[in-house]
């Protein structure tokens, strides 16, 4: 055997012993039971279906042990930054994409810098402008404006609105923005036990009585601490230079499955530790449509330059941007998806007596998923480890095996397996039904190397 494979098979070899003892010694090691608490950066917000920071840190230093060499991690799926933080704390290289700009915006936070003190001066300028902010002008062009939000919160948000544009700089700006969005979250008419957009009880709204500007005030001072708390952490590794991540962030705003418009920055990645979406967001987790709102009182030209405002033309734009989002972007190919995967084949042939949308949901989504793979896999170095967190859910009352179809797309593209961890999900906030369909109970964690 040639001795870069003989070397590759016997890394190989190690990181699946590590993964099969950390199993074997506690069999539930890898649902995190009673430990799965967020610090530092990774609670800044609750964003929906967020992965467990333990876990992906176990994972990495599973890798970075069997592969010393580890120096950069790519997540194509960033949501709220959960690896992005895990990596930084490793001292790794990290680049991030996701088609949510709120999502970006939490990442972008959370890259630094890492300015304690100067945000706690810049927080008492921000308060001070809205306590002398009399205007009651509504800084929003959200439609029904009056349906979402009462008149004096919207007043309320309009002032901070107002404040934090009037910040000289973006990083702090942003960091404020996080504390935006979750005023808006707490103090808006929809309720906060789903994340779907759904109105309060007229009574229950009239009868609320919230302040977005406490709220804020709440938020940007816990954060400031969450901050100190990785500041701290950064530096005993000694990887900040004056209050900077020593090593090089990317976080990119951009749909996973069309080719990279920029030049990739990098030589490629070492590692991709990722958990996509289980589904279209219609039927799992509507992420667009929780970040719909608070993207109304963002500035989203602090997210991205090139910002419009087509991202919030409806509640569901931004989920239909996502993998399935829109089903009639090119009939699905059920027979092409077929040819690729055994497992599709069979979940099609079960649901081919269903309501033909069932079908056409599901198709349409692993249509996307695998599209995605050409772009991501084009991050990743030759021999690079591939991490993916996938749950399994029930459409039609007939479960989709996307681990599976998942790992039989990544054998169609060369990517090789090396192990297979099941996991329960103790306390993933998300959804375990909805109007479509059941979502998931339990992930599967595949691991490939390209």
């Amino acid at each position: 055997m040639p001795a870069l494979l003989q070397s590759r098979s016997d890394t190989d070899l190690a990181l699946r012993t590590r993964l099969e003892s950390l199993s074997a010694a506690d069999k539930e090691f890898w649902a995190f039971r009673g430990n799965s608490r967020r610090g530092h950066a990774h609670a800044f917000f609750q964003y929906p279906a967020m992965m467990v920071p333990q876990m992906q840190r176990e994972l990495i230093r599973a890798v970075a042990t069997a592969k010393p060499a580890l120096s950069s991690a790519f997540d194509p799926y960033v949501g709220s930054g959960t690896t992005l933080t895990e990596a930084m704390l490793h001292g790794l290289s990290f680049s991030g994409w996701d088609i949510n700009p709120l999502a970006i915006l939490l990442c972008q936070t959370k890259t630094g810098p890492f300015h304690p003190r100067a945000l706690s001066a810049k927080l008492a300028e921000v308060l001070g402008r809205v306590a002398a902010d009399s205007s009651d002008t509504l800084e929003t062009v959200l439609p029904n404006t009056t349906k979402w939000f009462r008149r004096p919160v919207a007043v309320a948000l309009s002032r901070l609105r107002r404040a934090v544009r009037a910040e000289p700089t973006l990083w702090a700006r942003r960091f404020f923005w996080v504390a935006i969005a979750d005023a808006v979250r707490l103090t808006s008419n929809s309720r906060t036990s789903t994340f779907k957009l759904h109105i309060r009880e007229k009574e229950e709204i009239r009868k609320r009585r919230v302040s977005p500007t406490r709220v804020f005030e709440e938020t940007a001072t816990s954060n400031i601490e969450h901050l100190k708390a990785m500041c701290r952490d950064l530096t005993e590794r000694e990887l900040l230079e004056k209050g900077r991540y020593s090593h090089d962030v990317q976080i990119r705003l951009c749909d996973a499955t069309k080719p990279r418009l920029l030049p990739r920055v990098s030589a490629g990645h070492d590692l991709l530790i990722s958990s996509p979406p289980y589904g279209d967001n219609k039927s799992t987790v509507p992420y667009g449509q929780y970040s719909y709102l608070p993207l109304h009182w963002i500035d989203g030209r602090d997210i991205v330059e090139w910002w419009d405002e087509s991202w919030l033309c409806s509640t569901h734009e931004i989920d239909s941007r996502s993998l399935g989002g829109v089903i009639g972007r090119g009939e699905p190919d059920t027979s092409e998806l077929s040819a690729i995967s055994p497992a599709f084949r069979r979940i099609a042939e079960a649901l081919s007596s269903a309501p033909r949308d069932r079908l056409k949901r599901v198709a349409a989504f692993c249509r996307d998923l695998n599209r995605s793979l050409g772009p991501v896999l084009g991050e990743m170095r030759d021999g690079a480890y591939l991490i993916w967190t996938l749950g399994n859910r029930h459409v039609g009352g007939i479960p989709v095996p996307l681990n599976e179809i998942f790992a039989d797309f990544l054998k169609a593209r060369g990517c090789r397996p090396v192990a297979d961890i099941a996991r329960a999900i103790p306390s993933k906030r998300m959804a375990i039904k909805n109007s479509v369909s059941d979502t998931m109970r339990t992930e599967s964690v595949l691991v490939f190397r390209k």
